[in-house]
């Protein structure tokens, strides 16, 4: 693919150069397919226009009430989105991305103002496409816009799921949890734990007594 050098060549600086970017392309090939099929076609000019980016520390893409321009698959790492109340500014962890997750929510796909901070956290390697480039995508495969609905119905239900897992007991929901995410177990390695807290609507103390119970 004639372009893949010149996306590599444009990444972001800091990235390490041993990633293996056609092997992070199939991934996201075999992650599309999973919703449904597409023809070659359209992952050979995928495969041309998504670009990548790593991200040596944590980094905000977009804050609160930007039109969110990107859309990310999240090769590894981990990304963030983040809820700032109008008045106090308090903020709460609203959501946590992980590996192979398409990230495009609302904002994207309606070029609204977002609901909240989209932020890359240390060590997180992506993909992305603008919008712009996803609007092409549909012109010249009329078919993928059917796989982008499928694509959003299976975001709603994982953040059922999300809800389901909110609303358990405070051990269980900690437990699973860290078994979504076992990378997170390391206190503050990746996330720091006022983070995870706040998304799992607990405090820093629990949070930490409960971990603690996890490994024993």
């Amino acid at each position: 693919m004639k372009n893949l050098s010149k996306a590599l060549q444009s990444a972001n600086e800091n990235e390490p150069p041993t990633k293996k970017h056609q092997e992070i392309l199939n991934r996201l090939y075999k992650t599309l397919d999973s919703y449904k099929k597409q023809s070659p076609a359209y992952y050979e000019y995928l495969g041309e226009i998504m670009k990548p980016q790593y991200f040596a520390k944590d980094e905000v893409l977009y804050e609160q009430g930007q039109v969110i321009k990107k859309a990310y698959f999240l090769s590894s790492g981990f990304m963030m989105a983040n809820h700032y109340t109008e008045k106090e500014g308090d903020k709460h962890v609203v959501n946590i991305f992980s590996r192979d997750e398409i990230i495009s929510g609302k904002s994207f796909t309606e070029q609204t103002p977002s609901d909240y901070e989209l932020v890359a956290c240390k060590g997180t390697y992506v993909l992305h496409l603008t919008y712009e480039e996803v609007n092409t995508i549909y012109s010249k495969f009329p078919d993928t816009q059917e796989q982008a609905m499928i694509i959003l119905a299976d975001k709603e239900k994982k953040e059922l799921e999300t809800k389901r897992m909110l609303g358990l007991e405070r051990m269980d929901m900690v437990a699973e949890f860290y078994k979504r995410h076992p990378e997170l177990l390391k206190a503050g390695k990746i996330i720091k734990d006022s983070d995870i807290a706040s998304f799992l609507l607990i405090g820093q103390s629990t949070l930490r007594g409960l971990r603690a119970k996890l490994k024993h």
